[in-house]
């Protein structure tokens, strides 16, 4: 560990907030403000009293990581929420300031993963699984906003895998849609509300994380502590035709299905009509994961199968009936709109090679003048 240490938090009206830390801990920041130098000591920034609360959990240093984490951001900002970054991963703390993310006030704080409260409870819930060491690493990053949302009493929070997920639409209307889906898990007395990201496209099997809010955090944990030998409960599995344990049983996502599926704790799952995600970009163009999704009219349309596979039957999988809908009038070009702003250009190099092919007369006028534009 280094004895001193500076941020540059950059945020989005450019201002630069400087913090230095000594041995870890922060000790002052300076910040231009209309010229002046202002110079203060650092303080530990908290959610307000109501306030909702983001757990971004981020770990996975990708080409797109830092991007999904941006797009996080800019829905929070949108929703006047605090963010929790969950992160366990040295490199991908000093990316999101070195890359950087942008930020629109000081409304954040990073925790690391919670791996003593519920150690006994992981160990014995994801005991001798495939991959154990990893799936265990998960696991703790997973319940840690259950945990720590239970200790301060927060009961509005979100549990998001913010590196490699992102709805491509814009903040604005991102946080519309949670804010309706907000309302109704607090209409239905919801413990968990997840974004369908595998449950229909697993037929109604499959309760994952992802994006997921979250009420009733400290009931989850009761209930997780009394179903540590839930792979081994005969009575719960053939009551509740859940066989599937048997061989679906290696992380936390599989313990919820099963807890979800014997009615031990209520949970659905939503969609946003129109909408459409990407789950780990990095790897999208890979036909086992293929995770682009988008819904409309009923349906999960999987554009990577169907364009670049010409997949004729799994492009299409029906929506979940149980799934709910909501639905704030997206049009079909929220996608393009969205793109075209988080990702803006101005085609400098394309236009340099444009005036080169006229001047060597590669091209004709009519098609200088047609890409000029």
């Amino acid at each position: 560990m280094k004895i001193v240490k500076k941020v540059k938090i950059r945020l989005v009206n450019g201002e630069k907030i400087r913090k230095f830390y000594l041995l870890g801990i922060p000790v002052f920041q300076y910040t231009h403000q209309n010229g002046k130098l202002k110079i203060e000591r650092c303080k530990r920034h908290k959610p307000k009293p109501g306030q909702r609360v983001f757990y971004l959990k981020i770990h996975r240093v990708h080409t797109t990581g830092f991007d999904c984490i941006q797009h996080w951001i800019d829905v929070i900002a949108r929703m006047d929420a605090f963010i929790y970054f969950v992160c366990d991963n040295k490199k991908m703390k000093e990316g999101v300031f070195k890359k950087p993310c942008f930020f629109y006030n000081e409304d954040f704080d990073f925790i690391k993963s919670d791996r003593k409260t519920l150690k006994k409870e992981v160990s014995l819930s994801l005991h001798e699984v495939e991959r154990q060491k990893l799936w265990h690493r998960i696991a703790y990053s997973m319940l840690t906003p259950f945990v720590h949302a239970a200790k301060h009493s927060y009961d509005r929070t979100y549990n998001i895998d913010a590196d490699d997920i992102m709805i491509l639409t814009k903040p604005e209307l991102i946080a519309e849609a949670l804010k309706k889906a907000e309302f109704y898990a607090e209409e239905n007395d919801l413990d968990c509300f997840n974004f369908d990201m595998f449950v229909s496209k697993s037929f109604g099997v499959h309760w994952s994380f992802g994006i997921v809010y979250v009420r009733h955090p400290q009931k989850c944990l009761d209930i997780i502590k009394k179903n540590t030998g839930w792979r081994y409960n005969e009575y719960l599995i053939e009551k509740y035709s859940t066989k599937y344990v048997n061989e679906y049983n290696f992380n936390v996502d599989w313990l919820f299905t099963f807890l979800r599926d014997t009615k031990q704790l209520k949970l659905k799952t939503f969609y946003i009509e129109n909408s459409m995600v990407i789950h780990m970009p990095d790897i999208a163009l890979s036909r086992h994961w293929a995770f682009v999704l988008k819904w409309h009219s009923g349906i999960v349309y999987l554009p990577v199968l169907d364009m670049l596979y010409d997949e004729k039957i799994w492009r299409y999988i029906p929506v979940y009936k149980e799934c709910v809908k909501i639905d704030i009038g997206l049009e079909d070009k929220a996608v393009s709109d969205f793109l075209n702003e988080f990702y803006s250009t101005t085609y400098e190099f394309e236009n340099d090679i444009l005036n080169i092919a006229r001047t060597r007369k590669l091209i004709s006028e009519k098609m200088y003048q047609k890409y000029k534009k």
